[in-house]
């Protein structure tokens, strides 16, 4: 005998389980929140420093001219507290906004997942009863 209900549920299981999102959410959920947001603020931070460093080099060939006449007269010390300053502010602002994003997709994916995990228990539960009769109606 079919189940419909079982097959509706175990089809709603398997959409989502082979979606992007259902991915992305089993790999979310290999992670402790803590861990998860620490990776993403570490990785925001090489990209920032990367970024910046690729910027800093364009700045300076494009204004090499101005660097190399100037070479004696710059105050070197405020321009590395500038660049340095930039720099932190950059990095302080995208580790907030790393921070803030990460951890509500992960309450968003935690809250997926825990709506993946009820579905599969409802399956189960039929998956029992089903059993419960056949049994019974062996004996």
């Amino acid at each position: 005998m079919i189940n419909n209900e079982k097959i509706r549920l175990m089809t709603k299981l398997a959409i989502y389980e082979r979606s992007e999102e259902g991915i992305e959410d089993m790999k979310v959920a290999n992670y402790f929140k803590s861990d998860y947001l620490r990776h993403e603020i570490i990785k925001t931070i090489l990209a920032v420093t990367f970024g910046s460093i690729l910027l800093l080099v364009m700045i300076f060939c494009y204004q090499m001219e101005f660097f190399l006449d100037n070479a004696l007269s710059l105050n070197y010390k405020l321009l590395g507290s500038l660049v340095l300053g930039g720099y932190l502010i950059l990095v302080i602002l995208a580790v907030v906004v790393t921070w803030i994003s990460y951890r509500i997709s992960y309450m968003h994916a935690h809250n997926r997942l825990n709506n993946y995990y009820r579905i599969l228990g409802k399956v189960r539960k039929i998956e029992e009863k089903e059993e419960w009769i056949k049994d019974m109606e062996e004996e």
